[in-house]
């Protein structure tokens, strides 16, 4: 019989899409990367993240819970230290293990599969409230949205709030064990973060707390004890009711802005892409959204595609359409695309070239040795739904549609960590090569770009990159080349 490694397992727990709204509620903490599937995908994860106060309980009510069922319950709870090392997105499943067991306290494990994706530290103690203690429920707040220069020596206070039977739902034996006025506080921890200091740029790293019986005051106060340029971390001191502690977090970047439409129609000839009608497929954002504008610039007529982000693809075509340039936005899905392309060809508008950027998350998120399912997906992103729009589009095509399919230097070069991804591009390459060998009215364009200024390139410390406008401008210069006809 094989020794369980990771010691007994305590619970596991599926962090819902109900469970993750809960939680915002009962802690205040509406940070759009936990809430907001939109703005999450223009941050460093790309989809909306588990709150690390969120995962820090639910460790805490796994070791209660498990202690219970042993007859064997533990002392009350003084303190934890909750270490948040990779990122737990909505929809996982997470395994709570013990890991390590001593008379002062436990260590706990949360797991995804083999990958320990977070560390708490539980401490024992004497202090073991009752819950008895009334709190009015939290008032909804703005996030701030803040620069990294405004963080330090930052101060402030936050009035504390409890919705006691919500609490009780979302962790009976932790709501317990802490009382109303330390859970409170210690949800507090996660609003203070993800909403006032640093805000809404913020990503939480670490958080050490100790309970004490001291302090009747219903508010939190934090101080900025420390900043660290290069890497944008930020240490926080806490004091409240019956709360003491430090909390470390990250100023993660904001979302990449792309080159303005001015800027742009400085470095574009007025006309030179005047007879051009482009579909650009992920038009909303990053290197498709700089994209239309260097064809808008022109004189063409960009189409830019959307999947979710119709705020962003409203955003780019109202900016070039205030320089005077002309763009169009439509809703498609690039793998069931026949629908909004059979309603673009209604309009008139014959597509003379395809700029492909669909994307999932890059590199998105790798547990254990090999990612089969996200080899799946950039597959089929990749390589199934780019075959299927380009069938679709050359179908009605009366002259040679030329098309952008950008891959990536790392195809050639490597990265570690990005198997999959190179695997996908290696094979999409394969198929344009095969559509330009044998298509008749389809020109493919492959293009092996280097790391440019995007969402998808965005990192706490961002390796160089190269300029957007430079790189695309001579790409879209190509493939607008007058078509020839179709062979046939």
């Amino acid at each position: 019989m094989s020794r369980n490694i990771h010691g007994p397992m305590l619970q596991r727990r599926r962090y819902s899409e109900d469970r993750q709204r809960a939680f915002a509620d009962l802690s205040g903490d509406h940070n759009p990367i936990h809430v907001d599937p939109i703005a999450a995908r223009r941050t460093l994860v790309g989809r909306p993240v588990v709150h690390g106060i969120h995962q820090a309980l639910a460790a805490v009510e796994a070791l209660l819970a498990w202690s219970a069922a042993k007859g064997s319950p533990e002392a009350g709870v003084a303190g934890f230290k909750a270490l948040f090392l990779k990122p737990v997105l909505v929809g996982d499943v997470v395994a709570f293990h013990l890991f390590k067991r001593t008379d002062e306290g436990c260590v706990v494990t949360s797991r995804i599969g083999s990958e320990v994706v977070s560390r708490s530290s539980i401490q024992f103690g004497p202090v073991s409230p009752g819950m008895d203690t009334a709190l009015p429920q939290l008032v909804p707040e703005p996030v701030a949205e803040l620069a990294f220069s405004e963080l330090a020596g930052r101060t402030g206070e936050l009035a504390l709030g409890l919705d006691a039977p919500l609490a009780r739902k979302l962790f009976p034996r932790a709501a317990a064990a802490l009382g109303a006025g330390r859970l409170a506080a210690t949800l507090a921890l996660s609003r203070l973060v993800g909403m006032h200091c640093p805000g809404l740029h913020s990503m939480f790293a670490e958080a050490a707390i100790r309970f004490d019986a001291t302090g009747a005051s219903a508010r939190l106060h934090y101080r900025v004890a420390q900043t660290e340029e290069r890497y944008r971390h930020v240490v926080i001191a806490v004091e409240g009711p019956q709360i003491r502690g430090e909390l470390k977090a990250f100023f993660r970047p904001p979302p990449q802005a792309q080159p303005a439409m001015a800027e742009v129609m400085r470095k574009v000839k007025a006309g030179s892409f005047r007879e051009s009608t482009a579909l650009i497929i992920g038009g909303s954002r990053g290197l498709g959204e700089v994209t239309a504008k260097i064809i808008a610039a022109g004189g063409g007529l960009p189409v830019i595609t959307y999947l979710q982000g119709a705020a962003d693809a409203r955003r780019v075509a109202d900016e070039i359409r205030s320089h005077g340039g002309r763009c169009e936005a439509l809703q498609l899905d690039a793998q069931r695309c026949g629908p909004a392309l059979g309603k673009l060809a209604k309009s008139g508008n014959a597509v003379r070239s395809i700029y492909y950027f669909a994307t999932p998350k890059i590199p998105g998120r790798q547990r254990g040795f090999f990612s089969h399912d996200m080899l799946r997906q950039f597959i089929e992103i990749y390589v199934t739904a780019f075959g299927r729009l380009i069938d679709a589009v050359a179908e009605s095509a009366t002259t040679k549609v030329r098309v952008l399919y950008p891959s990536s230097v790392m195809v050639t070069t490597g990265a570690d960590k990005m198997e999959e991804y190179i695997m996908a591009k290696r094979l999409a390459e394969e198929m344009c090569a095969f559509y330009n060998a044998h298509a008749k009215n389809v020109e493919i364009i492959v293009e092996r770009l280097p790391r440019l200024k995007t969402d998808q390139t965005s990192a706490i410390i961002s390796p160089p990159v190269e300029d957007t406008i430079e790189v695309m401008a001579p790409l879209v210069s190509r493939v607008e080349g007058r078509p020839s006809p179709a062979a046939w």
